[in-house]
């Protein structure tokens, strides 16, 4: 993947671009190219920290035996399309009614309250994963308020499209340990459960 341009679902890559899992019984090997595929918008940058957070977890959650689609489940504290659709290509947990998000407002509109951590849970543990905090710019957010408002200016637009694109680059250009926080906890999650110490609104 080598093409720069912000509206192409293409990225340069430098990092594994693959992910693993057991589907019935068998290991399948998931390319984030195969994402660009399946994702029909033009949410990029979700898709790509979808993907990687998702890498991340599997990290952990395959150091005793390779994780399985058959038990997973999945809390988002990113509500967009292109990070939803990462998790359901790869863990299938959307379409299995093992996905809920943190904020269960029926709404895939990004926002500055959304948050970049997922907790991932095989039936044994829990990994919660964590974007760092200083890897998306005030910038980000603040382009993000201004979009769809009375304030939107002309050139806001691009800027956030040229945003994504670049903060997509980076996900593809740095290690997942440069790139999230990884927390195992103990306690497992049932589906439609909300991780310890945090409730529903």
């Amino acid at each position: 993947m080598t093409n720069t341009s912000k509206n192409s679902a293409t990225v340069s890559v430098k990092e594994d671009t693959s992910i693993s899992i057991m589907s019935k019984d068998e290991i399948i090997s998931i390319d984030y190219t195969e994402l660009e595929n399946y994702h029909k918008g033009d949410s990029w940058f979700g898709c790509s920290v979808g993907f990687r957070a998702m890498q991340a977890a599997a990290n952990v959650c395959t150091q005793m035996s390779i994780w399985s689609r058959d038990n997973l489940t999945i809390v988002s504290g990113h509500p967009g399309p292109g990070v939803k659709d990462a998790i359901e290509l790869i863990t299938h947990c959307v379409s299995s009614k093992r996905f809920r998000l943190l904020d269960d407002t029926p709404t895939e509109d990004c926002s500055r309250g959304m948050k970049f951590e997922w907790w991932v849970s095989n039936g044994r543990i829990t990994v919660h994963v964590k974007l760092h905090d200083n890897f998306v710019p005030e910038t980000f957010y603040s382009l993000l308020d201004r979009l769809n408002s009375d304030h939107e200016k002309d050139s806001d637009r691009d800027s956030f499209d040229q945003h994504k694109n670049d903060l997509s680059y980076q996900l593809w250009h740095q290690p997942l340990d440069k790139l999230f926080n990884v927390e195992v906890l103990s306690t497992p999650l049932s589906p439609g459960e909300l991780p310890e110490g945090l409730t529903d609104a």
